[in-house]
């Protein structure tokens, strides 16, 4: 797939760490044709459920169980903006790995798009794994083995010719669509890659009540 693309559209993924909320934004385009507002939201509503599917089945196993996936959140942003979907999670649907006592730990995926600058960068934060898969900052192989697993099934959804969705997962810049749908074709970036970092991150914005 390429520009022009037909829909943008932005997903949050939503949960909740030691009461405060986690925000991981990722950003969508794809080239199917719709007729109507109704066909729009349930196109968007279908990306929200196989990025659910990717959280429960494989992400829970890469997080702390300190982090509760409340569910995913999904907008259009071009050609126009739409009110947000919203599919909940499944009661439960919380990490598996051990505790984690800080909120501001994360991990890193960056997004990679194979075109050069700043602009066509990206990187987006998951729940940090449970402190006991962590040593000196560095993720163990059993956390990183599962972080993967939840980085190939976003990859064979959403990246690549061969992804099973009419979606694809991209760089969206803030400043190139300077709040203009019109603009997003130049904004977005598609994505040729994923990849985790195995050193935890910190969320400095992060606050109770407040999403990062």
């Amino acid at each position: 797939m390429a520009a022009p693309w037909t829909q943008g559209a932005r997903v949050r993924i939503l949960g909740t760490l030691h009461g405060s909320q986690t925000v991981n934004v990722l950003h969508f385009a794809t080239n199917t044709q719709i007729n109507d507002n109704i066909a729009r939201d349930t196109l968007i509503l279908q990306l929200l459920a196989q990025v659910l599917a990717c959280v429960t089945d494989q992400l829970l196993a890469g997080v702390t169980s300190e982090w509760q996936c409340t569910g995913i959140e999904g907008t259009a942003i071009a050609p126009v903006l739409s009110d947000p979907q919203f599919s909940a999670a499944p009661p439960g649907t919380v990490g598996t790995l051990g505790p984690c006592s800080a909120s501001f730990i994360a991990t890193l995926v960056a997004i990679k798009t194979g075109v050069g600058g700043r602009t066509h960068r990206g990187r987006f934060f998951l729940p940090p794994a449970g402190e006991s898969n962590t040593n000196l900052s560095i993720l163990d192989g059993d956390a990183m083995t599962q972080l993967n697993e939840f980085i190939s099934c976003l990859a064979g959804k959403f990246i690549g010719a061969g992804a099973s969705t009419p979606w694809r997962l991209g760089v969206l810049s803030r400043k190139t669509l300077n709040n203009s749908p019109a603009n997003f074709d130049a904004a977005f970036t598609e994505a040729t890659s994923l990849v985790v970092s195995d050193v935890a991150a910190i969320m400095g914005s992060r606050k109770k009540g407040r999403g990062a």
